[in-house]
Parts: C-alpha cells; sequence; structure tokens
C-alpha cells in the first residue's frame, strides 16, 4: 500500500478505531487527543521519508499529546 492509501484508510477509521491501532504500536492516545491529531493527517507528506519530519508538524504533535511521549514516539519510529 502506498502513503497515501494508507493515510485515506486511517481518514476513514473511527476514533475508536485509531486508538485501537495506535495501542497496538504501545502508544496509548485519548478520544480527545485523535480527534486533535486526525486533521494533520492531511498534512503528512511523502517527503517525510527523505527529509524527516519537519519540526513545525512535530511541534503540534507535542501540543497535543506533550512532549516527553512525542519524544519517545519519535525515538521508537522514525
Amino acid at each position: 500500500m502506498n502513503l497515501n492509501g494508507m493515510i485515506t484508510d486511517l481518514k476513514r477509521m473511527s476514533d475508536r478505531e485509531l486508538r485501537e491501532l495506535a495501542a497496538q504500536y504501545g502508544v496509548e492516545l485519548s478520544s480527545e487527543e485523535v480527534r486533535k491529531l486526525r486533521p494533520l493527517l492531511d498534512e503528512v507528506s511523502f517527503s517525510f521519508l527523505w527529509t524527516g519530519v519537519p519540526d513545525s508538524f512535530i511541534r503540534k504533535v507535542e501540543a497535543i499529546i506533550g512532549t516527553e511521549r512525542t519524544r519517545r514516539i519519535m525515538e521508537q519510529y522514525l
């Protein structure tokens, strides 16, 4: 599956489904956090794979789930 297809699939998931998917990767999210993170899916770009995740995007995630949780996710998955 390509990145755009995966993002489209994520957008179609319910909040509960997204929370369950995140939990499978060890990331616990509340329904409120999922709702706040959802619009960021529109900002994800294929270029992140080559250039890394932009600091501006990371700051948006930090504002929603906190600096420590964001740092742990970045270290573990990126």
